[in-house]
């Protein structure tokens, strides 16, 4: 779906039994925070509170994306599913109070929170730590791949803007003032 558009409507396509499903490579790159977003913008496309409930966003992210694969062993835990998990912390104060625990998360929490995740039955993240992965170095690298990428939009820009003009910054970067 192109930037800046809003699926109209969600339940109503859920109810007619289109099957939902839910990834991301975008903004913002956290499924829990675009789950998050959806629920919200159903309840104001819809203009009822009950539009989406969070685990109808939950079900899309899982049971949704394994249909749309045409994969029965995905999405679900039950004898023979290939045993994909990932379990989040949600014990911070800043979790607020809670309610029901995947809507307390889903609607407070993000991607962050994973302490735990288990692919096929493989354990790939413990206690937040993903073994054999130098973070600090994969952080650096990644960025260093994502300057020159932003460097390169001037090349498909038909006025070949530089980034700093295609990406100005928020707010002007902060000058000491002079005496």
């Amino acid at each position: 779906m192109p930037s800046a558009q809003v699926l109209y409507s969600f339940d109503a396509y859920r109810r007619a039994g289109v099957n939902l499903c839910l990834g991301t490579d975008s903004f913002p790159p956290d499924l829990i925070r675009c789950m998050d977003l959806g629920v919200h913008l159903a309840k104001v496309v819809d203009g009822r509170a009950d539009a989406a409930p969070a685990e109808r966003y939950v079900e899309a992210a899982t049971l949704g994306g394994a249909r749309a694969l045409g994969r029965s062993d995905l999405g679900r835990l039950e004898p023979g599913a290939r045993a994909d998990l990932v379990a989040f912390r949600l014990d911070d104060i800043r979790d607020g109070v809670q309610d029901d625990p995947v809507r307390t998360f889903l609607l407070n929490g993000t991607a962050r929170q994973a302490t735990h995740s288990v692919v096929a039955g493989r354990p790939v993240m413990t206690d937040g730590r993903i073994p054999g992965v130098d973070l600090v170095n994969l952080r650096r690298r990644a960025q260093s791949l994502f300057d020159r990428m932003r460097e390169a939009y001037s090349e498909r820009d038909l006025r070949r803007r530089g980034a700093r003009e295609l990406f100005p910054p928020t707010f002007p970067p902060f000058e000491e003032p002079r005496p």
